[in-house]
């Protein structure tokens, strides 16, 4: 009688799964850049004394955003959003993300996406996960890819060029 259960709950489950998954919107692909300014828009707020070859941070310390998204690369292009959250740097040349990219102009004004995931700026090009949404976004899903468009290494300033791709949830 346990195994029919099982059978008619994966059933359930396998049939209820599409809604869930499905999108009754079409998927969004968005190419945009952050400006990253230390000092600026990101404020360090926790630090330790473990340095990390080649990084403007310490390893545990953790940055606060408020980062500028615009439709170009230069901070004068039209202004999309912010990226506003916690980043954390790790003990190599990697970041982890909790933050959202909140939607102040353009289509989805007022909409914002949830991004999580390690960053390893050693690399070309990084992914992190889109963990939901609200507005338009509401329980979306997808990912993020992220390259480094240009880094003032004085400053520390740079500039990430971001593609974007969420399926927002049917409901």
């Amino acid at each position: 009688m346990a195994s029919h259960t099982r059978i008619l709950l994966s059933l359930l489950f396998l049939s209820l799964s599409p809604l869930l998954t499905s999108c009754n919107k079409d998927p969004v692909h968005l190419h945009f850049y952050v400006h990253m300014l230390p000092n600026k828009t990101e404020v360090l707020v926790a630090k330790s004394d473990i340095p990390v070859p080649g990084s403007f941070y310490n390893f545990g310390s953790v940055i606060v955003l408020d980062n500028l998204i615009t439709e170009g690369p230069e901070n004068t292009s039209y202004p999309l959003g912010k990226t506003q959250g916690v980043m954390s740097v790790m003990n190599s040349l990697t970041v982890t993300w909790a933050a959202n990219i909140v939607f102040t102009a353009g289509q989805y004004n007022g909409s914002s996406l949830a991004i999580l995931g390690t960053d390893d700026i050693t690399q070309p090009i990084r992914e992190l996960a889109i963990a939901g949404g609200s507005g338009y976004f509401r329980m979306a899903q997808g990912y993020i890819t992220i390259k480094t468009y240009s880094v003032d290494f004085n400053t520390g300033d740079a500039e990430i060029e971001v593609d974007l791709y969420a399926y927002p949830a049917k409901y």
